[in-house]
């Protein structure tokens, strides 16, 4: 729910001019800081970074430099941080209704509810008109499980402003969660006929209402249309980019080499990571829920800390070359404790997000498509278990069709390059199991669902841990999911999203081909 700044001056310059700008000036502030808005206002929030960076370096005791630096922290998941910005930028300058607003939605983010609720009243008592203030206290009622409320503060948020699309979105998200698919199916309609045409999320949770509803060739056809709106928008799949990095990583990680690779001399201390590795929507969310009723494991959520130590890793290290090639510095002399200073970066930027509490021994990391990094994993964390959530590949894809999903090089708004992305990172599993010792635990979702104790049991011994019946009654965990999958972990386990494929089994003719190798190597039929 963060609002992007909206005080850029009229005719502002583009992002060239900006840039040409600042090559000429480096230290301008007021060209710093309107760049990285520009850059965060149009959807780009990793190339706004380094330059809401620069501004808190250049002012940091200006308000706005802590706004966009707040802003992009937490548009890029990192709520901790963002939470901070927000709050040096309200001690900085008088309160604004919207910085209130984005600081409670990042307490929302940290399942900080009550502190959320607490600051969202304060949003509305600034500026009661604000449509944004009471479509994210909403998504906190929903994350705090009273839809009623939420139901309400959404409601208000849409007469407040009646052209807010992700007000409607959300309003018959609810209608649909609570029994009532046929009238949020009536609000996303008068929301298009009121827009003069849909967006993304509004087909994409159109087709999951008819998806509910039974209406499958309807549902499939809405998701097809919101993921072509999407390619439109500019998020095709990286295919070149990821074949090359995935044939990178076959290429580097094989036995030979990494025999000849150091290891961390001691473990690190505290609590230690649990990756969690699967596809988006294979289950992943749900796993979490379960483990993280255990009183030894916090939840991590999906950590950005493994993708900032790939991208930091050659300046780490010292090296030339890219990732993964640069852990080649490794074999040299001076570098052997490299593994221990990129493990123990990765554990402070976990830390720092992972609301650990005493007694909590493990922490879980669920980033989808974490597989993809196994050999890295492996090597800072020798021990460190990797639980791999699979479920069948036909499902994955459909599932993934329903969502807006960034993660896989934009893999997901396609059913082909799903299909294909999908294979490619199984494939690349079982290259890491052959040629590297893992600390490995697959786990079929179907396993989890039908014989939910065999299962939990089966999953806490990997991790060396006590059965804790907690774990099975995972609905009643109070935390807050933060990925498209929470409202369902908030629900007891049902068996309806095991074989949906089938009732697609015509729209995802295409993937079918691709998938059959996978498909019959984990044992499943077609």
């Amino acid at each position: 729910m963060t609002t992007t700044p909206d005080d850029r001056p009229s005719g502002a310059l583009d992002a060239a001019a900006l840039e040409r700008r600042l090559r000429a000036a480096p230290d301008d502030l007021a060209a710093t800081q309107e760049l990285a808005g520009l850059l965060f206002g149009t959807g780009r929030a990793a190339e706004a970074e380094p330059h809401a960076r620069n501004a808190v370096r250049l002012a940091p005791e200006d308000a706005r430099s802590h706004t966009l630096m707040a802003l992009v922290l937490a548009d890029t998941h990192r709520p901790q941080a963002a939470e901070f910005h927000h709050r040096r930028a309200l001690a900085l300058a008088p309160p604004d209704a919207a910085t209130v607003a984005n600081l409670a939605w990042s307490l929302t983010r940290q399942s900080k509810v009550e502190q959320a609720r607490w600051t969202y009243r304060r949003a509305a008592a600034l500026h009661p008109s604000i449509a944004l203030t009471w479509h994210g206290w909403a998504k906190t009622e929903d994350a705090a499980r009273d839809l009623p409320a939420a139901r309400r503060l959404v409601d208000r948020a849409r007469r407040l402003d009646p052209g807010h699309r992700g007000a409607d979105t959300f309003a018959a998200a609810l209608l649909a969660r609570q029994g009532d698919g046929e009238r949020a199916l009536a609000v996303l309609d008068a929301s298009v006929a009121r827009h003069g045409g849909p967006d993304p999320d509004a087909l994409l949770e159109t087709g999951r209402i008819l998806d509910r509803l039974g209406r499958h060739d309807e549902a499939f056809a809405a998701f097809a249309a919101g993921k072509a709106l999407l390619r439109q928008a500019g998020r095709r799949y990286g295919e070149e980019e990821a074949v090359d990095l995935i044939a990178r990583l076959a290429t580097f990680f094989v036995a030979p080499r990494l025999r000849l690779m150091p290891r961390p001399d001691k473990p690190a201390a505290g609590p230690q990571p649990v990756f969690i590795a699967g596809a988006p929507r294979s289950g992943t969310t749900l796993v979490e829920q379960i483990l993280s009723c255990h009183p030894a494991i916090a939840a991590g959520d999906e950590l950005p800390a493994l993708g900032a130590v790939v991208r930091a890793l050659p300046q780490t290290l010292g090296s030339p070359l890219g990732y993964p090639e640069a852990l080649s510095e490794l074999w040299m002399g001076d570098q052997r404790d490299g593994l221990e200073r990129l493990r123990d970066a990765y554990l402070r930027h976990a830390r720092k997000l992972v609301p650990a509490k005493p007694g909590h021994t493990l922490f879980t990391d669920k980033m989808p498509f974490n597989e993809t990094h196994l050999g890295l994993i492996a090597l800072m964390f020798p021990s460190a278990p990797v639980v791999h959530v699979l479920r069948h590949p036909l499902d994955v894809v459909l599932s993934m069709m329903g969502t807006n999903l960034t993660h896989g090089f934009h893999c997901a708004n396609d059913v082909e390059t799903a299909a294909r992305h999908v294979l490619r990172v199984f494939d690349l599993v079982e290259h890491y199991r052959r040629e590297m010792p893992l600390r490995y635990l697959p786990l079929r979702y179907e396993d989890l669902v039908r014989e939910p104790e065999p299962a939990v049991r089966r999953l806490l011994g990997f991790l060396g841990l006590g059965f804790d019946r907690r774990c099975l009654r995972f609905e009643e965990n109070r935390r807050h999911a933060r990925t498209p999958s929470h409202a369902q972990v908030a629900e007891k386990l049902y068996s309806r999203s095991i074989d949906r494929y089938r009732a697609y089994r015509t729209h995802l003719k295409p993937a079918i081909p691709i998938l059959e190798p996978v498909i019959l190597g984990l044992g499943y039929s077609l």
